[in-house]
């Protein structure tokens, strides 16, 4: 296990997002995260076709390929079509992924949204390094860090609906520790987490803190990994 320095700083990662005006490319990918606390099966439909059916709490559609546009993303309880849950618009930028993530009560519709989180290659050599970021979609949570079993603190500050930079941290097992803030108090953990060389990964922060916490932290890989861009 690597033993981790304290006065190491963890180096942001710059990426190369590419703007529509500079990149010749003419796809991108995008994928739904359904974080919606209670919610039943989703049907979710873009541009009024079916994207995915019977979506569970905490999984992903698989990633589609999009042109560059705006689409209207609409979600009904699996099997309907009468009385969406949600409508929103979305834009998809060329040449990168994409995770729309739903987050909100199900018995508030009104506060439903969702938040779109785009990834791109990056430019930094990785070699046996990982990048890890942490969006935090805990409803009524606190701030929220980020710390592996020696104390080391990888986020930290991060309020509802925040999304850390991404950071590069050496490739290899870790226990991580989900904890607020404030309170010094641990939420969750996350035992035996293997973040595999020159992979990116996104943390998701779900569910809700409420009197009894019923929080999870949900570790896809990226999209860049595997995905076709440039």
């Amino acid at each position: 296990m690597y033993n981790f320095n304290y006065n190491y700083e963890y180096p942001n990662l710059n990426y190369n997002i590419k703007t529509i005006n500079n990149c010749k490319c003419t796809k991108s990918y995008f994928r739904i995260f359904n974080s919606i606390f209670d919610s039943p099966n989703l049907d979710v439909y873009v541009n009024e076709m079916i994207m995915a059916s019977n979506l569970k709490y905490g999984e992903f559609t698989k990633h589609v390929l999009f042109a560059p546009g705006n689409y209207r993303v609409t979600l009904y309880p699996s099997g309907s079509q009468n009385g969406a849950i949600f409508e929103g618009d979305i834009v998809i930028d060329r040449n990168l992924t994409y995770t729309g993530a739903l987050s909100g009560y199900i018995s508030d519709l009104s506060e439903i949204s969702i938040y779109m989180i785009p990834e791109a290659k990056e430019t930094a050599d990785m070699k046996q390094m990982s990048s890890l970021r942490l969006i935090n979609l805990g409803l009524d949570s606190p701030s929220l860090e980020l710390v592996v079993e020696d104390g080391t603190i990888l986020f930290s500050n991060l309020n509802y609906g925040d999304i850390s930079s991404n950071i590069a941290i050496p490739s290899t097992r870790y226990t991580l520790h989900l904890r607020a803030n404030s309170k010094n108090e641990n939420i969750l953990t996350a035992p035996n987490v293997d973040f595999a060389p020159k992979m990116h990964y996104t943390l998701f922060v779900i569910g809700n803190y409420g009197e009894n916490p019923k929080m999870e932290l949900i570790i896809p890989e990226d999209g860049v990994n595997y995905l076709d861009i440039c």
